[in-house]
């Protein structure tokens, strides 16, 4: 009977053992955060130099793909050559090493999807439905581009991530960050209101690339509260491309240092003005006051950080792996350790 019981202990170890050694990263990755697995902040509590901010324009994610636009007082001021190929792209939404993906907020309901209404309008994202002050918290990792009260939608927050997509958060009552600061998986952005053109307590959150939005659905299992996949693969038809209105301005990061003094595009005449955004007084006004790196094809170099993979580097400047290796002669992408500095062009 003792060998019995012996040989139950060590079949009940071993199984544990194989447990822990179980590769889950995939499944871990698609999982949303739970509030115990990551610190929770009260909005009213949140520090906004709590988070690191960037100082370089080499730490904005996807700045040379974007064509150094980095504006942080409009959504979508600009419209950018999308780099299909083959009429196809496909993003990769979790790299290894980087933060699992986080679900905006608890919600009871989707109310409103994406795409056209029962009065033919366009809505570009998807309103959730959601109790007063929920934690709104950034779905990736990335840096917030804008921060601030932003017409009909309300208090808006930004965030554009390291392959490119940018995802947008709105109708908050209050926001725990500002342009510029990096953020990961999970962190707490601002909390859920009714702000901007709803009655109700709504978030309303958009998926974005390279200025143009889709479908969130394509990536977020909302009734799963996960991931739909890890790689997005996107087409033409996917992205709702819209002509500017008239309030778009260009205001990407300056080259030099400028004063605010961009002046409105002349109206036709007998024509009546359309509505404006609200204009950023000289304290709202939060372009990056370090980033004044002119990119004119010398060469320039990145030390690698904590973490950090080529492919995540090669997003940031704009170029890929394949040509970082080739500028370094490493033949394995997976030789890269924390410190080694690198040419990126």
């Amino acid at each position: 009977m003792r060998r019995i019981f012996t040989l139950l202990a060590l079949c009940s170890i071993c199984s544990l053992l194989a447990a822990q050694t179980v590769d889950v990263t995939s499944r871990s990755q698609n999982a949303a955060l739970q509030d115990t697995a990551h610190t929770v902040f009260n909005p009213d509590q949140v520090r906004l130099a709590s988070y690191p901010s960037i100082s370089e324009t080499y730490q904005i994610p996807s700045y040379e793909l974007y064509d150094r636009y980095w504006d942080v007082n409009h959504l979508r001021s600009r419209i950018l050559d999308i780099p299909f190929v083959n009429d196809r792209l496909m993003l990769i939404l979790i790299q290894a090493g980087n933060n699992p993906f986080a679900l905006p907020c608890v919600f009871d309901d989707i109310t409103l999807s994406y795409g056209p209404d029962k009065k033919g309008v366009f809505h570009t994202g998807v309103d959730l439905k959601v109790e007063p002050q929920t934690l709104v918290k950034s779905c990736f990792d990335g840096v917030v581009r804008m921060a601030r009260p932003y017409g009909d939608y309300g208090l808006l927050v930004t965030i554009r991530h390291y392959n490119g997509i940018e995802t947008v958060y709105a109708h908050l009552d209050k926001l725990c960050v500002k342009p510029g600061q990096i953020v990961n998986a999970g962190d707490v952005i601002g909390q859920t209101g009714n702000s901007g053109n709803v009655k109700d307590y709504t978030l309303h959150f958009e998926t974005r690339f390279m200025n143009e939005c889709f479908d969130p659905q394509a990536i977020i299992d909302f009734d799963n509260e996960t991931l739909s996949h890890n790689t997005l693969v996107l087409s033409p038809s996917d992205l709702n491309v819209t002509p500017l209105d008239e309030t778009g301005t260009k205001t990407a990061v300056p080259a030099k240092p400028q004063t605010n003094t961009t002046t409105a595009p002349a109206k036709p005449k007998d024509q009546p003005t359309p509505p404006q955004q609200p204009v950023a007084t000289p304290e709202e006004d939060h372009e990056v006051p370090s980033l004044q790196r002119a990119f004119d094809g010398e060469e320039e170099y990145h030390v690698v950080q904590k973490g950090e993979t080529l492919y995540r580097i090669a997003s940031k400047y704009g170029t890929t792996m394949q040509a970082i290796l080739k500028l370094n002669n490493i033949q394995n992408a997976d030789h890269i350790v924390e410190g080694q500095r690198l040419r990126v062009r």
